[in-house]
């Protein structure tokens, strides 16, 4: 996996998930404090599809410790933070 984010509290690794039907969930900038909702979800399957759309802003649901979250700090890029 050529992205991933580091969590601030304990330095883990939190991968990007895919949801049941092998997409990368990511909310779009546009929808502000409502881009966490399924109704506005942006699916991709491709992780270089991924990448372009977190270097537009995109944010992307990560596994972070018992509940997945949608996330847009600390992420890195084949071990390059993500600016």
């Amino acid at each position: 996996m050529r992205v991933y984010r580091l969590c601030p509290k304990t330095a883990e690794k939190q991968t990007p998930i895919r949801n049941a039907d092998g997409y990368f969930v990511l909310g779009s900038p546009k929808f502000g404090a409502q881009k966490h909702y399924k109704k506005n979800e942006v699916l991709t399957k491709s992780e270089d599809e991924l990448i372009d759309l977190l270097r537009q802003g995109y944010s992307v649901r990560v596994k972070a410790g018992s509940a997945p979250s949608l996330v847009r700090r600390n992420l890195y890029i084949d071990g390059y933070p993500l600016s």
